[in-house]
């Protein structure tokens, strides 16, 4: 439905494009400027992502900042609570092991104890109504994480043309093992970001969703209707509008730790190819 000339002009003034499959099935499409001007940048991207001890550094740095920021979500949700006061000690304790893991799977691995002790948290303070008891997926069997899975989607859109603007190859990964048809280094920058979005999805329930704004059926599992479609995707693109002085939005974070990647980058060797 879009001409050729749309298309032109956004690639004339560097605006690339993402088009996102339907409900998540299927692969991304990607349009752009040509990837010329900045050959030596994935260079360097490859160059890293072949060093472990880039890797692990990378790694670590990414993890690092998601658990900070899972913590400061937990202490957000409920100041003096003894049992979310023990989730940001367990969360601490793996942002600890982080600095003495020795590769992917190791950090994978507290990252996924941080995960289960943060999403537990979740489950302490919402109301049983939400039906949460942890985080599930393909598909979401409640509406948190329903809500959940669809703003982590959109979050990888911006992330994605954040990538995508910077010449980086979005494949190649360094938390996330490259794998045909995965978008390994979109996976990694959307690491820290998620507790944003989870934050996000909290203010929505009982404010401006509430379960008459969901259906659940057996293929699809737990789904917005058509009515919390249209205020979900209202409250989010409130959500990316800058508010008053504060300048922060998804789309700048993205910007900042794609930013802040490609200094971990080495300087490209044109030598070692």
């Amino acid at each position: 439905m879009v001409s050729c000339d749309v298309w032109r002009a956004l690639a004339e003034q560097n605006i690339p494009a993402v088009l996102l499959p339907s409900r998540g099935k299927g692969v991304s499409a990607h349009m752009g400027t040509g990837l010329s001007s900045t050959i030596t940048t994935r260079i360097s991207q490859h160059l890293a992502a072949q060093d472990d001890k880039y890797s692990l550094s990378i790694g670590q740095w990414l993890l690092d900042e998601k658990l900070q920021a899972q913590e400061a979500v937990v202490k957000k949700l409920g100041t003096g609570k003894p049992e979310l006061e023990s989730i940001c000690t367990q969360i601490r304790s793996c942002r600890k092991g982080l600095q003495k893991a020795d590769g992917r799977n190791s950090l994978m691995g507290h990252e996924g104890a941080a995960a289960s002790a943060y999403f537990t948290a979740f489950a302490t303070i919402l109301p049983e109504k939400w039906n949460f008891c942890g985080r599930n997926r393909r598909p979401p069997r409640d509406p948190v994480n329903a809500l959940l899975s669809l703003s982590y989607v959109m979050t990888g859109g911006e992330v994605r043309r954040a990538i995508l603007q910077r010449g980086l190859d979005p494949a190649l990964g360094f938390l996330h093992a490259p794998q045909s048809g995965r978008e390994s280094l979109a996976l990694d920058i959307l690491e820290p970001l998620r507790p944003e979005v989870d934050l996000f999805v909290l203010t929505l329930l009982d404010s401006s969703l509430n379960l008459k704004h969901f259906t659940t059926n057996d293929q699809d599992g737990c789904l917005l209707n058509k009515k919390g479609r249209s205020v979900f995707f209202k409250a989010w693109a409130k959500w990316q509008e800058p508010d008053g002085e504060n300048k922060r939005t998804l789309k700048s974070m993205a910007e900042n730790f794609v930013r802040d990647l490609i200094a971990f980058f080495p300087d490209p060797d044109f030598h070692q190819f």
